[in-house]
């Protein structure tokens, strides 16, 4: 069989800026006026039917471009993605429509997707977006790390049909598209790499790894695009608080370090030492509630198929390792706390008792004079 051809297709690249403890999506409205040189500004509620989300994201239209790309005319958008969980993505839209064969996305890839800060001025956008909606984000962080990118290749039509299975078998080069390979890999690969392909009709496919992810749909729905997307939300903002867990931890540790001989002298400590309980807490309260806020953020609704799709895309992702990391790094900060408080109880109650000492020394002192 020759090269399968495309119709109709899309490609999504998105890089996710973890900016804020959280964003507040009403004020992005108003202020999205404030970007220039845009003819149509277009923002929308992100939603869909298959997952429930408390406080949908919102989409700014910010810009919109032709483009020539190995003699094919390509349309392309770029949006800004709001989330309340306090990040921004730029999210690059490529539209290809016609006769085009399956090794145009490879094309993509390597001379334009393997630099989108080039091709596509992706953290030029970023700037400018942060610059505007800086008022949004609350409780913003110094370093915009962690980020994260995926790459979505969305095919709405082949030129025939084709069921999943014969694409799986046909489509030849599409583990090497999605783990980003300019060499052939091996069977064992490729087999691992189908092994996380979920089909709901026989004419549909979904195949993701953590860096991207294919989907063949002729029916044109976004539902896998946006568990996909929020699903790389979650994972970023559960990263952050787990590097946020590894450098608070440090610096309190930092602030123990000089441990004294005796237990005793802890009392002499007891105010920087209460000082750190205090941040042990704060730390604890901060990560538990963003990160549940985190996890609970969305939901799949009962549809068994979507919630397989986001089960696994959870575990490709890695973001259960991820959640249990924090749990694990959690634990460590409340035996910190509870270590710190035995100790000075137990230094406290050796002061009460060589004051006892002392108080009693003084009276037989009296007592015999």
């Amino acid at each position: 069989m020759d090269e399968l051809k495309i119709k109709k297709a899309r490609i999504y690249y998105y890089k996710i800026y973890n900016i804020a403890d959280s964003a507040d999506l009403e004020k992005v409205i108003s202020l999205s006026s404030n970007f220039k040189g845009i003819k149509k500004m277009r923002f929308e509620r992100v939603g869909s039917d298959v997952i429930e989300i408390q406080n949908p994201p919102i989409h700014l239209y910010i810009d919109e471009y032709p483009l020539k790309i190995d003699g094919n005319d390509v349309k392309v958008t770029v949006k800004l993605e709001i989330n309340e969980l306090g990040t921004m993505t730029v999210i690059v839209q490529i539209d290809v429509e016609g006769d085009i064969s399956t090794s145009f996305f490879t094309k993509i890839q390597k001379e334009y997707l393997s630099n989108p800060a080039e091709s596509f001025k992706v953290e030029e956008y970023f700037k400018n977006g942060i610059n505007i909606l800086s008022p949004v984000f609350k409780g913003k962080y110094e370093n915009f790390s962690p980020t994260l990118e995926h790459i979505i290749y969305y095919v709405e039509n082949f030129d025939e049909p084709i069921k999943a299975r014969e694409l799986l078998s046909e489509y030849k080069d599409l583990p090497e598209l999605l783990h980003k390979s300019d060499k052939k890999l091996s069977i064992q690969v490729k087999n691992r790499t189908f092994r996380h392909a979920f089909s709901y009709y026989a004419d549909d496919l979904v195949v993701i790894t953590n860096d991207s992810s294919f989907v063949y749909d002729p029916e044109g729905s976004d539902d896998i695009i946006d568990i996909l997307d929020f699903l790389n939300t979650q994972l970023v903002t559960i990263r952050y608080y787990d590097e946020l867990l590894d450098r608070r931890m440090r610096e309190i540790n930092k602030s123990l370090i000089d441990k004294p001989n005796n237990s005793l002298m802890e009392i002499f400590k007891i105010r920087k030492h209460n000082n750190a309980s205090k941040r042990l807490i704060a730390l604890n309260v901060e990560v538990k509630s963003a990160v549940e806020h985190a996890k609970n953020a969305i939901h799949v609704t009962e549809d068994v198929y979507y919630a397989r799709v986001y089960m696994n895309a959870r575990q490709i992702f890695g973001l259960n390792l991820w959640e249990e990391s924090v749990e694990r790094k959690l634990e460590v900060v409340n035996d910190t706390y509870n270590m710190i408080q035995y100790n000075l109880s137990h230094a406290f109650d050796n002061f009460l008792e060589i004051v006892v000492i002392v108080l009693i020394f003084i009276e037989l002192l009296a007592f015999f004079r």
